[in-house]
């Protein structure tokens, strides 16, 4: 999984790329407890995305921009069009539900 800044991001969403994005902070334990599922859902990667994630700390405007206050916080993108979204780290099986979902 990549670093993004929001620029780097808004470039691939311009792209029409694939992409899941992970929202995040330093110190959150949902987001480190999230760590070891995507690397999982990284290594399968059946719908070809890029896999990338925004550090809060680093970009406190990346909160307003996704309405949330609640982290992690996951995206699907596809075709320029957000296709999923999920708060909170609820597992493994939770985030590959989010992901089929969003490409039905």
């Amino acid at each position: 999984m990549q670093d993004w800044s929001p620029d780097q991001l808004k470039g691939h969403l311009e792209s029409g790329d694939r992409i899941f994005l992970k929202l995040w902070k330093k110190g959150c334990g949902a987001c480190k407890l999230s760590i070891p599922a995507i690397e999982r859902i990284e290594a399968d990667n059946s719908h070809d995305l890029i896999f990338g994630q925004i550090c809060a700390d680093e970009y406190p405007e990346i909160l307003e921009i996704a309405d949330t206050e609640v982290l992690p916080v996951f995206f699907v993108f596809a075709k320029k069009e957000m296709k999923g979204r999920f708060e909170g780290f609820k597992g493994l099986e939770r985030l590959k539900s989010m992901i089929e979902d969003s490409f039905k």
